[in-house]
């Protein structure tokens, strides 16, 4: 496979899909399997030894000896050694918490599902089709359903509307005992009784009437399996908004309203990747992406995104401005030596603690601020902070603030030339070439567009799939040039992220520089904070996505949810930007109806 600008991929490597927990083990599997051996990847699939339907795939494929593996056990907890051989680099797995998240930390992309759905009913609804729709994911689809319904919101005015359309088109028939323990059946009607909240019984799920989601500790229910639905009245569409959004379970959306504006605003306005208009729970279209939303998945599927989960760049040609300048360290304080800071908040800061850089000359150079966990707290918030407003900038007037950093960063070549001069090298010829090469990426991604793309589907009408900024950024790890972090830059801030760069302790002066630059964008778009910071980067909950340079760096994260991706090297032309935008952005769909 290869980019638009034919630059060769190539396959990851083996790809482990876990479906022991999947609800549709068959469906989940085809989903990572399929794309993960169109990328030329080796496969194999591990499942409950009582889902007779992986057993029927493993007779059915047609495939080498070895490309495609089915392994089933009894076993639901880590899976068995002889299921695999070597580290998979790809997991796909249903996970429904965040300690289940553990087992698979060290994997490249960790796909699952374990989110619910919501209904809005708004303004100019077809509010029977509405009811219709829920009908079909509460009892006829049941079992069959990657988005059983959990919330309907529905419009102040619309409410008793849709609640009579529900009950004459619900046959009324009593849950089955099967689906819900007695205890927790009579828990919820015992609940209904004492609030006065109206309860219906719909075949495969119990609907609450006017009551909220979180009331009965409803997810406690939907982890144990139990289909529970609330219908509760809106007043607006901005209040529905706020309450799916609050919601990290909830990853999918339908909008109901025959006004094309509203609509358009609801979709964009919900943080869930996949949003259907006037109609729900169909699967949208295989070329449109999905996932890595809040607690949806750390992955995608679904066209160029789900292919791009199981391929790497493989590097061919390296940029001639690359130097590495092997910086060597020392302990002795000298207050004397000038000062490199870091860039938090847009301010030139210190940092409590200090190294003392070693020139090429083997003297004393510089003292090199050192952050502490709290200091690169500080930036982190400092990101986030400044993220909602640089998010909310059209990509025109965020190119034009790149444009305005790019040119502060070339009028600081002179300055750039002295550093590197003093530190012991060739300074003027390396900052002229560095300078250009940066320049050149900066101005290249400020003309591209990364917005998304309109499909057009026989299946289910019209998809606009988009890329969506994830929030805060880090890049750390080992940085060949000036060039090279600009690269890995560029396309996160044009994509609408705000980046924090860990200085790299083997090539220090590249991202202390761009500390002294770095104010020309607006406060906490851009941080750079100094060396040993990964760890701490690592940690933060916060941090949406961190670009680690090497593999061994995902083993930091193994509590955290976020994403961790590498390249095999950082050179321009060689870690290009549409890969970047992949894993520093989220997937959005919106599905029109026909």
């Amino acid at each position: 496979m290869e980019d638009p600008q034919n630059r060769q991929f190539y396959a990851t490597g083996m790809v482990l899909v876990d479906v022991r927990k999947s609800r549709f083990p068959l469906l989940e599997a085809n989903l990572a399997a399929a794309p993960a051996l169109a990328a030329g990847c080796v496969v194999t699939v591990i499942g409950h030894t009582r889902v007779e339907s992986l057993l029927f795939l493993a007779s059915i494929a047609n495939f080498p000896a070895g490309v495609l593996n089915v392994v089933v056990t009894d076993s639901e907890s880590n899976p068995p050694q002889d299921a695999f051989v070597g580290r998979p680099l790809v997991v796909f797995g249903p996970i429904q918490s965040m300690a289940e998240h553990t087992e698979f930390f060290n994997a490249e992309c960790t796909f699952y599902f374990c989110g619910r759905s919501s209904m809005i009913v708004l303004d100019q609804s077809d509010v029977e089709g509405a009811a219709r729709a829920l009908l079909e994911e509460t009892a006829k689809r049941a079992n069959f359903s990657l988005w059983p319904a959990t919330e309907v919101l529905v419009q102040e005015h619309l409410f008793q509307t849709f609640v009579s359309y529900f009950e004459k088109i619900n046959p009324g028939t009593p849950v089955s005992s099967k689906k819900f323990p007695e205890s927790a059946l009579g828990k919820i009607k015992k609940f209904a009784k004492d609030e006065g909240v109206k309860l219906i019984e719909c075949v495969e799920a119990l609907v609450l009437v006017n009551s909220r989601y979180e009331e009965l500790g409803v997810s406690k229910s939907v982890d144990a399996g139990l289909n529970v639905v609330s219908i509760m009245p809106i007043r607006s569409l901005n209040e529905a908004v706020s309450i799916v959004n609050s919601r990290p379970r909830i990853i999918s959306a339908s909008v109901w309203t025959q006004e094309g504006p509203l609509a358009t605003r609801a979709a964009s306005a919900l943080k869930v990747p996949l949003v259907w208009v006037n109609h729900h729970g169909v699967i949208s279209d295989p070329a449109s992406g999905l996932g890595s939303t809040l607690y949806s998945g750390f992955g995608r599927w679904g066209g160029l995104n789900g292919l791009l989960n199981f391929k790497q760049w493989r590097p061919t040609v390296c940029d001639k401005g690359a130097h590495r300048l092997e910086t060597k360290w020392s302990d002795v304080a000298d207050p004397t030596l000038r000062s490199l800071g870091m860039l938090i908040d847009g301010k030139v800061v210190q940092a409590a603690s200090t190294k003392v850089l070693i020139s090429r000359n083997e003297t004393p150079f510089a003292t090199i601020a050192i952050p502490n966990s709290k200091e690169v707290g500080s930036a982190v918030s400092a990101a986030l902070k400044a993220f909602p407003a640089w998010s909310a900038l059209s990509q025109t007037a965020r190119a034009e603030a790149v444009q305005n950093f790019a040119a502060a960063l070339l009028k600081s070549e002179a300055a750039y030339a002295k550093l590197l001069t003093d530190f012991g090298v060739e300074g003027d010829s390396i900052a002229a070439r560095e300078m250009k090469a940066a320049t050149q990426v900066l101005s290249k991604w400020c003309g591209k567009a990364t917005v998304g793309q309109v499909l057009d589907s026989s299946m289910n009408g019209k998809s606009w799939t988009r890329q969506v900024a994830i929030g805060v950024v880090g890049i750390c790890g080992p940085i060949d040039s000036l060039s090279a972090l600009i690269s890995l830059i560029a396309p996160a801030l044009l994509a609408g992220n705000c980046v924090i760069v860990g200085a790299s302790p083997r090539e220090v002066l590249v991202a202390l520089h761009l500390a002294q630059v770095g104010a020309a964008l607006p406060a906490g778009v851009l941080s750079v904070v100094g060396p040993e910071s990964q760890a701490h980067l690592a940690a933060h909950p916060e941090l949406g996505a961190l670009w680690v340079g090497f593999r061994e760096a995902t083993r930091l994260l193994s509590k955290q949810p976020k994403k961790v991706w590498r390249v095999d090297w950082a050179c321009l032309d060689v870690c290009p930007g549409e890969y970047i935008i992949h894993h520093c952005t989220n997937c959005r769909s919106v599905c029109y109806a026909d």
